[in-house]
């Protein structure tokens, strides 16, 4: 008799503690359903592809020709328009974007060249000269890098984020929130290596800048001097959502 009582006992204390499992698994499911996730912030506002969109940019590059020893400073004008969209041979959307030049402000524009531009789920690529370059990754953070040259036959260069959705102003235009993609190489006494371009929300690009230059030592200066290579830098100056 003792025994069963024992054993009855303990199936008692079995249904107890299955009744707190059961309740807590309640509580949990319950306090799970009340909370409100927040979506994940890819990053897709970075890399507009409306048709009708336009961006302008004044740009500067300076080439230094270590053959001839001159050195060819020039200023003009770039106004990138998303003309109009098509499915492409992979069957993606795909936006053919139309590059407008002119050497100085008071002139028109004239039909440069014809780029396209793809927003997959994971990139943002533009076909440039022929040459696919990919220019975001996706998610943006911290942790992210990518080889901007993976779909074409250059060398890779591996691009990163910094300054992740920070307010910046690029020639008295103001934005709330940018991020910089950017490939940084190394900066010598001998040799500068760098590029990076700056992505503004629901804008996109804002300002990029490409640096590679050969340096020598100059026994007259007694100082560095750049010997050959480029600079190249766009800014914005005008755009249209």
């Amino acid at each position: 008799m003792r025994y069963k009582k024992k054993k009855i006992k303990i199936k008692s204390v079995i249904s107890v503690l299955a009744l707190c499992v059961l309740f807590m698994f309640v509580l949990f499911v319950s306090s799970c359903k009340d909370k409100v996730i927040p979506p994940v912030e890819v990053g897709y506002e970075y890399f507009p592809v409306d048709v009708g969109h336009w961006i302008e940019y004044e740009v500067d590059s300076i080439v230094y020709d270590d053959f001839t020893g001159t050195i060819d400073t020039s200023h003009y004008f770039i106004k990138e328009v998303f003309e109009s969209e098509f499915i492409d041979n992979q069957n993606r959307p795909t936006v053919r974007m139309e590059r407008y030049f002119k050497a100085a402000d008071t002139l028109n524009y004239t039909l440069k060249d014809i780029w396209y531009v793809n927003l997959t789920t994971s990139t943002a690529e533009k076909v440039e000269e022929n040459y696919r370059i990919t220019k975001l990754a996706f998610p943006i953070n911290s942790l992210q890098s990518w080889d901007k040259n993976a779909f074409n036959v250059n060398d890779e260069i591996i691009y990163e984020y910094d300054d992740i959705h920070e307010a910046k102003t690029i020639n008295t235009l103001s934005f709330d929130s940018t991020i910089t993609a950017q490939h940084y190489d190394q900066v010598t006494l001998i040799s500068e290596d760098y590029e990076f371009e700056i992505y503004a929300k629901n804008v996109g690009m804002i300002k990029k800048k490409f640096v590679h230059l050969e340096k020598v030592w100059d026994n007259p200066s007694q100082a560095w001097i750049i010997e050959s290579g480029v600079i190249l830098e766009y800014k914005i100056i005008d755009y249209k959502k």
